[in-house]
């Protein structure tokens, strides 16, 4: 049973519908990540993404990106994190950047924007929060 206001995902012809939140939520990332290089998503285009859990204040998401593809958040309002699983990537952030392999991990602060260009095909979890009294849906 979710205990979550936002209850259970849609579901797709290739995904089951789930949860987005519950007490405790425990994910095998291997199978998560072949999973996705198996939806059309991937064997299409440049990237494919999958939200792990998701509440007011809180988003997990797990994507794939081909190299010379970019993720963009532009008015940072979330503090977040990027766990690199695989691969290679740099994390842009006005005036700085950092090179990230697998196994490294960037944490950014709230109110930077930022852009993740991917070097090579690579994994990545990507963690936003926000203070529940500014989060939105």
């Amino acid at each position: 049973m979710s205990t979550s206001p936002y209850g259970r995902t849609s579901g797709t012809d290739e995904r089951e519908s789930r949860p987005l939140m519950e007490p405790l939520m425990a994910f095998r990332l291997p199978a998560e990540l072949e999973r996705l290089r198996e939806e059309d998503a991937w064997r299409d285009g440049d990237r494919n993404s999958r939200t792990l859990a998701k509440d007011v204040d809180f988003r997990l998401l797990l994507t794939v990106l081909r190299s010379g593809a970019t993720l963009d958040e532009e008015d940072g309002d979330a503090r977040g994190s990027v766990q690199l699983l695989e691969g290679r990537a740099v994390l842009r952030l006005p005036g700085t950047e950092a090179q990230l392999g697998a196994g490294e991990l960037a944490v950014i602060d709230a109110g930077q924007p930022w852009q993740l260009s991917a070097e090579s095909d690579c994994a990545l979890l990507l963690t936003l929060a926000w203070p529940r009294e500014k989060a939105q849906i």
